[in-house]
């Protein structure tokens, strides 16, 4: 299975700070924990931030990855007093940041997703009416998306589907004959597939259900959870 090379640096990450707690209960280190969480907690976001970068190539998650790249960096530098910043200011400047970037992010959707693909505070539900599923990017921001499948047409027999998930939730109902394969990060959220989740700080899920080389339909879900919640059934 693939491990993403963000899973490796959040392992060392972990292994450090328990080398760190050895030493200090032995004597050899007097590091205070406290000190520390609070100096090195920013390199979660650069590491959550590279890991979207490098495993997805669609523009949401470039533009999501360099936010929590840059946050990570400037937060670490502060920590680290590297730099003064009155946070009253960055965050006064960051909102209306996000927001431009959002709407930036949609002059470059293609045209069929930009047709009911984004739930910007609102709400995209397919799963009413039959409707024809091809390859497509799907975002939720402050809002939700329902796909149903079993009402769903095939163009191809394998078909990719990008799901983004931002403080926001996407639910997606599959049939029994459609084999799974899932990749995706979930940040300060979860991704759960068929009864199989994954959440926490940063979390990684890569999961294949049903015989991908002979089923008849195929799905490939990347997946990426921030703040939000994914949730793929039967």
């Amino acid at each position: 299975m693939h491990k993403s090379n963000s899973r490796y640096l959040s392992g060392i990450l972990i292994i450090g700070i328990g080398v760190i707690a050895l030493l200090n209960n032995f004597g050899l280190t007097h590091i205070s924990f406290d000190y520390l969480l609070n100096l090195l907690w920013p390199l979660l976001l650069v590491v959550a931030g590279i890991n979207l970068i490098a495993n997805r190539g669609n523009l949401n998650s470039v533009i999501m990855g360099a936010i929590l790249v840059g946050l990570g960096v400037v937060f670490l530098g502060r920590n680290a007093n590297l730099f003064e910043i009155d946070m009253r200011y960055f965050w006064q400047g960051f909102w209306p940041i996000i927001i431009i970037l959002i709407g930036i992010s949609l002059f470059n959707k293609d045209k069929s997703n930009n047709n009911g693909h984004l739930a910007l505070m609102g709400a995209v539900d397919k799963n009413k009416e039959a409707w024809n599923i091809e390859n497509a990017e799907y975002t939720a921001i402050l809002g939700g998306i329902e796909l149903d499948i079993r009402k769903a047409n095939f163009s191809n027999r394998e078909v990719t589907l990008g799901l983004t998930a931002i403080t926001g939730g996407i639910t997606i109902i599959i049939p029994e004959d459609v084999a799974v394969s899932c990749r995706g990060t979930a940040i300060l959220g979860g991704i759960e597939i068929l009864g199989r989740g994954s959440g926490g700080i940063i979390s990684n899920t890569n999961v294949e259900i049903g015989d991908l080389q002979n089923a008849a339909k195929v799905i490939h879900f990347n997946c990426t959870c921030i703040m939000g919640g994914i949730e793929i059934k039967r």
